[in-house]
């Protein structure tokens, strides 16, 4: 068998040949990695990892659940001699490190906390009060406490004007003087100074956009006077001068005109709302921030209306003399009053632009109105020798056709929520009216005073100042 030290060669030999699963680790390929290498792929702990990336639930993982993941990352001696029997296997599938991927997590527990800032949610506007919307605007689908130009559904206002009225009558001659003949007093010498007055609206949009109105603008008190005094040397024109005892030779003669007028209308009207805005724009009005920052824009609102307008003009004229000294208490009175009703249909439109605190308003509306006029002359007396009555009280009555036009712009600033500041001016011309001065007739005939110029036509213009309030 040979001699001992051959013998302890060949066990020991054996030893080593038979041992070495257990004293030796086994040769892996390079793309199979062996346990020694997992523990140091997943040095990284759970806790470690949470720093790096989103906040998750248990961040850092107990002492139990420490144990348990080392435990199963190591293998035991009969899978090292599984994996040493089987070369061919090129990648692991071991439990542990799948665990480790993708951890369990806890429905819970919220993934994102309250220091992340979220994406903001779809603007929806919102009333100044706090709440949501509760209701909408068709043409502007906005909250109806918004910016928009149905951010307020009610209306009413309040205008003190300032009017001054033209004199377009025919301009016959009232007084001439005796030597040589030559006018100095005409129905045009009388200009009425400005006159005061008001204006009332008021009026809901609905949500639909369509709405109503009512309107009153009244002017008052429109009043002119003229006065020529030449001693001895002043008469009445035409007949009236040349025949009737007293209306010759006078001291004086004094002319008055006074006028009034009364308007009434009622209005449908349908609304749309458009937001304009350029940046760049040259115009200033067109540069405005939007009040929520987020764009320049301007708001821009129209309005086309229809509906009916009642109109009532009054003029009264009249002629004072004095008669000359010496032929005694012979003073006389010419007076006119007429009167001229119109009632018709009107359309035009309404149109404002919007800006933060400011605004620019205004209208133009057009009436076709029928018109019912009247005329009422006063008795001519000269109280000569106890008093002479030229002609008795006449009338005249007529019916025509006549048209309104009235126009305001205006710029409204916004004192608070509800109340605002209005500034403007205004135009408005009406035709096919008796005007008093034109129904003057000094001729001597049984026709006299009888019949009706129609045919007259008043401008007004003038300033407006007053308050809007909406809700």
């Amino acid at each position: 068998m040979g001699t001992p030290w051959q013998k302890i060669f060949c066990i020991g030999l054996c030893l080593v040949a038979l041992g070495h699963p257990v004293f030796s680790a086994p040769t892996a390929s390079p793309d199979e990695p062996t346990p020694a290498k997992k523990p140091t792929a997943d040095d990284i702990s759970p806790a470690v990892e949470s720093e790096a990336g989103p906040t998750l639930p248990n961040p850092v993982a107990s002492d139990d659940s420490k144990s348990k993941v080392i435990s199963k990352s190591q293998p035991l001696e009969s899978d090292e001699s599984e994996l040493a029997s089987a070369p061919d296997e090129s990648k692991p599938t071991d439990q542990p490190v799948t665990e480790l991927q993708t951890p369990n997590f806890n429905e819970n527990v919220p993934l994102i906390n309250d220091d992340i800032l979220l994406a903001p949610e779809p603007y929806l506007p919102t009333c100044k009060s706090g709440g949501r919307c509760k209701k909408q605007c068709k043409q502007c689908r906005q909250c109806a406490c918004s910016h928009c130009g149905c951010d307020h559904d009610t209306y009413l206002l309040v205008d003190f004007l300032f009017f001054k009225r033209n004199n377009a009558t025919n301009g016959a001659v009232l007084t001439e003087t005796v030597a040589p003949v030559e006018p100095v007093l005409t129905t045009r010498s009388t200009n009425p100074g400005t006159a005061p007055g008001i204006r009332l609206f008021g009026g809901r949009l609905r949500k639909n956009g369509v709405g109503w109105e009512f309107g009153y603008t009244g002017v008052f008190g429109m009043f002119g006077e003229r006065t020529v005094r030449d001693p001895s040397n002043l008469q009445i024109s035409d007949a009236l001068g040349d025949f009737i005892p007293g209306w010759t030779n006078l001291d004086g003669v004094r002319s008055t005109y006074a006028s009034s007028l009364n308007m009434c209308e009622i209005n449908i009207f349908t609304s749309q709302v458009s937001t304009k805005g350029d940046p760049d724009s040259r115009f200033p009005w067109r540069r405005v921030h939007d009040p929520l920052g987020a764009h320049v824009t301007s708001e821009h609102e129209f309005q086309w209306l229809g509906g009916f307008r009642w109109a009532g003009f009054n003029d009264i004229a009249n002629l004072y003399v004095d008669v000359s000294a010496g032929a005694g208490d012979n003073d006389g009175t010419y007076s006119i009053t007429t009167n001229s009703q119109m009632l018709g249909p009107q359309i035009g439109f309404k149109t404002k632009r919007k800006w933060t605190n400011w605004s620019i308003q205004g209208w133009t509306k057009a009436t076709l109105a029928g018109t019912f006029l009247n005329s009422d002359s006063a008795p001519i007396d000269t109280r000569a020798a106890g008093g002479v009555y030229y002609r008795d009280q006449t009338s005249a009555r007529d019916v025509g056709v006549g048209f309104i036009g009235d126009m305001n712009y205006s710029a409204v600033r916004r004192l608070n929520r509800n109340w605002s500041l209005r500034a403007g001016y205004n135009l408005i011309w009406i035709s096919g009216v008796a005007l008093a001065p034109n129904q003057f007739d000094f001729t001597n005939t049984t026709t006299s005073g009888t019949t009706l110029a129609d045919t007259g036509n008043v401008f007004l213009h003038g300033a407006n100042l007053g308050l809007e309030a909406q809700w």
